[in-house]
């Protein structure tokens, strides 16, 4: 008894030797800390929707090239009639309308002489009946006779004046005279005698350019609403922006397709309206523009297209901002404007929307 009693003491105290050796090398307990994530924050740029007023246009590049070159043109009189050479020497500049040469008609110029001495005599009468009248008050009659007799002269005058006009040669466009060439050929009358014609030939290189114009079929209509018509002025502008006029001297039409799906074209040729400073040759150097108006809208809304968006279905649509959130509007999309950068919007959004444009994480 005392055996088993002394073998169970034994047992114990090994079993409890064994458990704090165990107790002794047990990994301790370890503390870690939960790290905490910062969750970024989307940030949204808008554009606030506003009604507004555009003008709709097609830009269109202006094809320019120089009407340089010579040209030969034509003064002609003959043995019963003299000329005098105002621009008689090579190298001379010359101005449009500036007269080159002008032929004498004899009696044309007696005629003008008797008209203008007719002229001032009936100025003078007129001018004593007037002072009579306004220093006794009489006369009356007698000087409003002598006001239409002397507007009578006058226009008598203008009109023989104006016969003179046809015998001047004037440079019909601006430019250089390189050359003057007289020659004459005999001719014979009717009644056989024989004469001379006399031929002076200016050779000029004009000072001037040629542009061209197309206007597309879109923005036809809107052009001959307008009602543009050769001697009108167009404005256009170069690559710097700066405006300049442009007279036109010639335009004609070009109807395309089938009959009813007809299209129309114009085209329109232009020449400088010259101004003091500016080098045209520099100028044409590089891009001129004219801006053709295709529609004006009033009170519309409009959106870039990058910011329209096509669902699965094809159904146009943005994301606008609302209460914070990031939420998608169903568009209705009318016409491209602003030379095709632009929707007008029809329906779906109103003043005050603010449209996404883009987004950002803080």
């Amino acid at each position: 008894m005392r055996e088993k009693r002394a073998n169970l003491f034994i047992t114990i105290i090994i079993l409890l030797i064994f458990t704090a050796i165990l107790t002794s090398c047990a990994t301790q307990a370890v503390t870690y800390e939960v790290p905490v994530f910062d969750i970024p924050k989307e940030v949204f740029t808008t554009l606030k929707v506003e009604k507004q007023n555009i003008h709709d246009y097609e830009r269109i590049n202006l094809d320019v090239q120089s009407s340089g070159g010579s040209r030969g043109i034509v003064f002609t009189y003959s043995d019963f009639e003299s000329a005098t050479l105002i621009v008689s020497e090579r190298d001379a500049v010359v101005q449009e309308g500036d007269v080159l040469a002008v032929k004498s008609d004899k009696a044309l110029e007696y005629d003008l002489r008797l008209k203008l001495e007719d002229l001032e005599l009936k100025q003078l009468l007129y001018e004593e009946l007037y002072r009579k009248h306004l220093n006794t008050g009489e006369g009356y009659y007698d000087m409003q006779l002598a006001l239409s007799d002397m507007e009578l002269a006058q226009f008598n005058y203008d009109k023989t004046l104006e016969k003179f006009e046809t015998l001047q040669f004037k440079a019909p466009y601006s430019g250089t005279v390189n050359n003057i060439i007289s020659t004459y050929k005999n001719e014979k009358d009717d009644f056989n005698n024989e004469y001379k014609v006399y031929t002076v030939t200016y050779y000029i290189t004009p000072d001037n350019y040629s542009v061209s114009l197309q206007i597309t079929p879109a923005g036809y209509p809107y052009f001959e609403e307008m009602g543009y018509k050769s001697g009108d002025t167009l404005q256009i502008y170069d690559k710097d922006g700066k405006i300049h006029n442009m007279r036109i001297s010639t335009m004609f039409t070009r109807t395309t397709g089938a009959v009813g799906s007809k299209t129309k074209t114009a085209f329109v040729y232009l020449e400088f309206i010259k101004e003091e400073g500016v080098d045209y040759g520099e100028l044409i150097k590089y891009a001129l523009f004219y801006d053709m108006t295709l529609a004006k809208y009033d009170d519309v809304i409009i959106v870039p297209i990058t910011y329209v968006r096509k669902t699965s279905e094809g159904k146009d649509f943005t994301y606008i901002l609302e209460n914070g959130r990031k939420v998608p509007r169903t568009l209705i999309v009318g016409d491209k404007v602003l030379n095709g950068t632009a929707y007008l919007i029809l329906d779906g959004l109103y003043e005050g929307d603010l449209i996404i444009t883009g987004s950002s994480f803080e």
